[in-house]
C-alpha cells in the first residue's frame, strides 16, 4: 500500500514528504525546488539526466529545479523515502553566505551521495521540522546546508574561524537573556551581530561550544532550576521562558537533570 504524507515547517519554502512506494512508478517530471531524498529503506530505480541509478538505504538523492528524472521500486519490496522539498532562495543565500558573497547560486555534481554526517544531519532535521522550535530549524537546516554544498556541489565554503570578542558576547548574552520568553529566530541573531546566518551559527560555536537553540535552550533551564525547587507552577515555569507547552519543557527538564521537574522538586 502507498502511503505519502506532505508535511509543513515553520520555516517558509521548506516541507518534507514522507513517503513509501511500493507499485507506483514515478513518470518522467521534474520539481521547481531541490528536492534531497534521504532513502530509509528499500532500493529506488530511476533515471536521470540519461543515466541510470540505484538507491538503497542511506543513500541520499539530490534533484535540482527543472532536471528531469523518474522512480520506481526495484523488486517487489517497496521502498520508503523522506524527501527534503527546499526553495531555491534558500541555496542562493546559504551559497553567498557560506561564500562571504563570493559565489551565486551554487551546481550540484552528482544526483545522489552517500556522506553519513549528511544523513544523520537530514534526520535530525526531520525530527525538529515535525516538533521543534524555530531558532533550531533554522539552525539545523543550515548545517545540513553547508555539509551538502561542501561535499557535493561547486562551492567553495569559507568556514569562520573565530568567535566572540568579549565585549559583543556580553552584548549578546544580555540580548538573549532578554529574549528567553521569545526566542529569537537565526535571523534575527544574525542581524543583531551584524553577520550572516552561517557566520554567526559558526562563531556562536566556535565561542562556547554549542550551536545558538541549544545554549538558549540550556539557558532557560537553568533559570527553571530555581523555580521549580521553590514551587513555582510547572506551566508558569515553561510559559514564561518560551517552551512550547508544559510536556516539551518537561521532556527537556528530564534530559538535562534525569527526572522531570515534578518529581525532582518532590526529592
Amino acid at each position: 500500500m502507498e502511503r505519502i504524507e506532505h508535511h509543513r515547517s515553520g520555516l517558509p519554502g521548506v516541507r518534507y514528504i514522507d513517503a513509501e512506494y511500493h507499485r507506483f512508478a514515478f513518470p518522467r517530471h521534474f520539481h521547481l525546488d531541490y528536492h534531497i531524498g534521504l532513502m530509509l529503506d528499500g532500493r529506488q530505480r530511476y533515471v536521470h539526466a540519461g543515466e541510470r541509478c540505484l538507491a538503497g538505504g542511506g543513500d541520499i538523492l539530490l534533484m535540482s529545479p527543472e532536471s528531469i528524472h523518474d522512480g520506481a521500486s526495484e523488486g517487489d519490496g517497496g521502498y520508503r523515502i523522506r524527501v527534503l522539498s527546499i526553495e531555491p532562495q534558500w541555496l542562493e543565500q546559504a551559497a553567498r553566505s557560506l561564500s562571504d558573497g563570493r559565489q551565486g547560486t551554487p551546481r550540484l555534481l552528482a544526483s545522489q551521495l552517500r556522506d553519513e554526517q549528511l544523513r544523520q544531519q537530514l534526520h535530525g532535521l526531520h525530527q525538529v521540522l515535525a516538533a521543534g522550535e524555530r531558532l533550531e530549524q533554522e539552525g539545523r537546516l543550515w548545517q545540513g546546508l553547508a555539509t551538502l554544498l561542501g561535499h557535493a556541489s561547486s562551492l567553495r565554503i569559507r568556514e569562520p574561524r573565530q568567535g566572540f570578542d568579549a565585549a559583543t558576547w556580553r552584548r549578546l548574552r544580555d540580548w538573549l537573556e532578554s529574549r528567553l520568553e521569545s526566542p529569537p529566530t537565526l535571523d534575527e541573531l544574525a542581524a543583531f551581530c551584524d553577520l550572516s546566518p552561517w557566520q554567526v551559527l559558526r562563531r556562536f560555536r566556535n565561542h562556547c561550544g554549542l550551536p545558538p537553540h541549544q545554549w538558549l535552550t540550556q539557558l532557560r533551564l537553568e533559570r527553571a532550576l530555581p523555580r521549580v525547587l521553590a514551587g513555582q507552577p510547572l506551566s508558569e515555569v515553561a510559559l514564561s521562558l518560551g517552551f512550547y507547552d508544559q510536556a516539551h519543557f518537561s521532556r527537556l527538564f528530564r534530559r538535562t537533570y534525569g527526572l522531570p521537574p515534578a518529581r525532582l522538586r518532590q526529592r
